[in-house]
């Protein structure tokens, strides 16, 4: 929009130049004197520096935006490395938690291997509770170690006790090695059994605070994502509060040059009536001195004197008549101005009017409406409702395609404004007359049907509406 409204934006200064003169009332309809013309100078003049001081404010307030602008992309990048850290983590940890998973997936087949491991050992262990099992009964259904004194008593010679002795000695060992091999296999058993579910238990819970890290990591870069979200939206805001600064900016230098060209003109115009008044004066003086001349000659001349001063003193009259009916003519002219200072700038019906209503769009809600809605159909023509300036020319919230214009009318500045259009026809700086097309009625904008808004101002516009009055009071 800022782009669209830069291109329509013509030199005012130019224009003004190839236009003439800017709402020049010609002095001889005026009736005015210099000193009102430098009233309305004075005026001019003051209105100007409202407007340099309106400048001044919005330049400020264009400056405090962006320096809002350049605090919050800073906070962002801040931000932004934040989140490229956290995101680090996040990834850190998810290849932990892949690793930790690596390694329960390993450990589970090593418990997967050591479970079948001790199927085969159980077996084993069975196979020896089988065999000490018979040598047990065997033992006690034989009596035991009298048994084996047994043998040894029965041995044929010492040389047969020397062998049954080692026979016996080895059927002992034998069952004490069985014995003890497989409370050595149950104990092995058991200790791969704990050390591997040690191990898992181990591994599940560096697997349980990765999780834990992995949730804390992911809230914080929740958290951060949505003061990212803020800021950029806060960011937006006061990208959109700078650029309605810039454009109300950009129309208050548009409205000081149409107030430059019209205190331009009110100064020619003070210079013409005081050339006039200075030329009546000298004129006044002369016949004065013409006068007194003519008293002073000699009583022969007399008559004759009496006659030309009675001639001129009727030639007086009759150019103080004329000048009288002249003022009154010009008098008569500027009341019956005042009484219509503006026009009816479209045909159609009145759908609003200034004042208070209920939104248009179903809310319930009230609030003002600053001018006057005049309904009709798309493509209806748009007059300017007086002489004037356009100071605007192009979109703006709420208004949809807009067009100022900047009127100088008895020394008094306004602006009436012209929303919801389909089509501009006028540019910035251009000239328009009263009554002059300036365009077709639409329903651009913040609008629920075709038809023009209205708005007269005593002064300039401004977006607070501050200078806004009823229209139906110039009509």
């Amino acid at each position: 929009m800022r782009e669209e409204m830069k291109k329509m934006i013509k030199p005012v200064l130019v224009a003004a130049l190839a236009a003439g003169t800017i709402l020049h009332t010609p002095i001889q309809t005026s009736a005015k004197s210099s000193s009102d013309v430098q009233s309305e100078i004075d005026e001019l003049q003051k209105k100007q520096q409202e407007n340099n001081n309106k400048q001044s404010e919005l330049e400020g307030e264009i400056n405090d935006a962006k320096s809002e602008q350049s605090d919050n992309l800073a906070e962002q990048e801040n931000l932004m490395a934040k989140l490229d850290d956290l995101n680090n983590e996040i990834d850190k940890n998810e290849n932990a938690l892949s690793d930790k998973e690596n390694e329960i997936s390993e450990t589970n087949k090593k418990i997967e291997k050591i479970s079948n491991d001790i199927v085969e050992t159980e077996k084993d262990i069975e196979k020896r509770e089988d065999k000490l099992s018979d040598r047990l009964v065997s033992i006690q259904q034989n009596g035991g170690d009298v048994q084996y004194l047994q043998v040894l008593m029965g041995s044929k010679n010492f040389s047969d006790m020397v062998n049954r002795l080692n026979a016996v000695t080895t059927i002992m060992d034998s069952d004490k090695e069985l014995l003890n091999g497989y409370i050595q296999a149950k104990q092995k058993l058991e200790d791969q059994k704990q050390q591997r579910e040690d191990e898992k238990k181990n591994l599940e819970d560096q697997k349980a605070k990765l999780e834990d890290i992995k949730a804390d990591l992911k809230s914080q870069a929740s958290e951060q994502e949505e003061l990212k979200q803020q800021l950029e939206e806060e960011y937006e805001k006061l990208g959109n509060k700078i650029l309605s600064a810039e454009e109300e900016k950009e129309l208050a230098a548009n409205q000081a040059e149409a107030l430059r060209l019209a205190q331009e003109n009110a100064e020619s115009e003070k210079a013409d009536l005081a050339a006039q008044e200075k030329a009546a004066a000298e004129a006044k003086a002369a016949a004065e001195a013409a006068k007194k001349a003519a008293a002073s000659k000699s009583s022969s001349s007399s008559s004759a004197s009496e006659s030309s001063s009675s001639s001129k003193s009727s030639n007086s009259s009759s150019s103080s008549n004329s000048s009288s009916s002249s003022s009154s003519s010009s008098s008569s002219s500027v009341k019956s101005a005042q009484a219509g200072i503006f026009s009816w700038p479209a045909q159609g019906r009145l759908s609003s009017g200034f004042g208070v209503r209920n939104d248009p769009f179903g809310s319930g809600s009230s609030s003002n409406h600053y001018g006057q809605d005049i309904a009709n159909a798309t493509g209806t023509p748009i007059h300017a409702a007086a002489s004037g300036v356009v100071s605007y020319s192009g979109t703006m919230n709420g208004y949809g395609n807009v067009i100022i214009i900047t009127h100088s009318i008895n020394g008094r500045t306004y602006e009436t404004l012209y929303g919801h259009l389909s089509s501009r026809g006028v540019s910035v700086g251009e000239k328009v007359s009263r009554g002059q097309e300036i365009a077709k009625m639409g329903n651009t904008g913040a609008s629920t049907g075709s038809h023009l808004h209205f708005e007269i101002h005593e002064g300039k516009w401004n977006s607070a509406k501050s200078n806004a009055v009823d229209p139906m009071k110039y009509f």
